[in-house]
This record gives C-alpha cells, structure tokens and sequence, in this order.
C-alpha cells in the first residue's frame, strides 16, 4: 500500500494526475450456498488506493470511478469528477454509498469477460474534470466497491508516513511530502523497450491526508514536467511502465497517457 500511494503520488507530479479506470477485476462475493460472480444493477463506487485532487486557481478537481456489471462479468467502467469551485478539496465522500451520480461523465470504457483491451474507452472533452485526466490505468488488484472496501482500517495505516512532517489541511492534519531530484527518481519504459529517466524540475509539495487521500497543487513547475512528458509520449507511443522510487520505496506502473489531457493541463499554465 505505502509503495502504490507514492508511486500515486509521483505520478501526479510528473504528469498532473487524473485518472480513469478502464480495467478492474471481477466483482465476487459469497451469499449462503453461493459463490462467485455478481449482478451490480446499478453502478457501484470504486474504492480508490487513494482519492487524488488536482489543485487550480479556478477550482479543484477530484476524479472517481464507477463500475456496472452484468450476470457474465461484463463491466462498464465510467469516470466522473467531484468540483470544487472554492479549490478547498472536498473530496468525494462515500460514507452512504451513494451511486446515483448523474453528472457528465468524462469517460466510459466496455470491459468485457473475454478479449477485452484493457485501455480502450471514449473520453467525452466538454465534461467537468476532462482537463485532469491524463492517465489510464488498469487496475490489477481489487479493493473494493463503495461499502465493500477491503482496506478496512486506512487510519492506522497512515502510520507508514510517521517520518514525514505534518501541517493542518482542511480543519485536520495531512503529511507533507516534498518532491525533488534527491529523492525522486521516475523511468519511462516504452512497448518498443525505449528507456528514459524522467527529469525532475525543481521543487513540489503535496498531501497526504490521514485518510489517505492526495492533493497536488498545479504549480508552475509541473508544466515543464506535463511538457516532458508530452514529448515522451510524441516520440515513444502513449503506452509505458512508469518505474517510480521515492525515499528507497520503489515500484512500477504501467499507464496509458492521454497527450489532450497532458495538453489541456499545459494550456493552463
């Protein structure tokens, strides 16, 4: 878990991270003498490693997934925002698991049982929140639907972050984690096996709420890192494994970039 929320995290400061899950494991469950696959009939809330917010001078933006599958295992997979217009970052809260969210959604992906493609999906530009999203991401491990999370007990453990400082966010406490070239490291690998260590530009500070959720303010420095990236993507395809360590805590992703929602977010600077 400490090893997906940094490498969250460092995502989020190479490459403004708002992402849309387009591949997620079958729902199961066991009732009485039943066991296995599940009929959601309405869309269930993804309970995320870690909620994230991009940070803007016009507002903040909080991506969130959904999934509705039928009797087969056949997904859709649907991706919506939760805007702040103050930017305060009120992040989405699913304490009632409440799925009847009608808002725009700025992306849906088919995610069939048999000979699915795992990025696939239609992205819809003109909803809220379509200028965070720059990732794709398939998620190999299942935690949870909205009052089904298998993390159960996230406070405790927010106690892997006890060597960091702490600062008051938002009426609460939230762990400050400084990003930079001394303790950063980030390779993109390309489906052809190109490899390049990824430039870390300056300085950035972000949050790590005791609830685990992450916030990024977008300063000026992550355009030249949105930049960067953007003309990785140009010359190496869209597609890559993003190798990530942070304070000798390392992992790796494979992502899908999107080059309009690097752009977007460039523009914006």
């Amino acid at each position: 878990m400490k090893k997906l929320l940094f490498a969250l995290f460092a995502l989020a400061m190479i490459a403004s991270l708002g992402c849309a899950v387009t591949d997620y494991p079958f729902i199961t469950d066991s009732r009485g003498d039943y066991s296995g696959l599940i009929r959601t009939a309405h869309k269930a809330y993804i309970v995320p490693s870690a909620g994230v917010a991009t940070i803007y001078p016009d507002g903040s933006d909080n991506l969130f997934s959904m999934v509705l599958q039928n009797q087969y295992g056949d997904q859709t997979l649907y991706t919506f925002n939760n805007y702040d217009p103050t930017a305060s970052v009120l992040f989405l809260d699913q304490t009632y698991c409440d799925w009847r969210y009608e808002g725009c959604e700025i992306f849906n992906a088919w995610n069939p049982r048999q000979n699915d493609d795992v990025f696939d999906g239609q992205m819809f530009d003109d909803c809220s929140g379509a200028r965070s999203l720059s990732l794709l991401l398939a998620m190999g491990t299942r935690n949870g639907e909205c009052g089904d999370t298998i993390w159960s007990d996230q406070q405790s453990l927010a106690s892997v972050f006890a060597d960091l400082d702490t600062t008051t966010w938002r009426g609460g406490s939230a762990y400050v984690v400084p990003v930079h070239a001394g303790n950063t490291n980030v390779t993109l690998t390309s489906v052809a096996g190109t490899t390049e260590s990824a430039p870390i530009f300056g300085n950035f500070t972000g949050f790590i709420t005791e609830d685990l959720n992450i916030a990024v303010p977008m300063t000026p420095n992550a355009r030249h890192e949105l930049n960067y990236v953007r003309g990785w993507v140009a010359a190496n395809g869209n597609q890559a494994s993003v190798a990530i360590t942070y304070e000798g805590v390392s992992t790796e992703v494979p992502v899908t970039f999107l080059p309009d929602g690097l752009g977007n977010n460039a523009g914006r600077f």
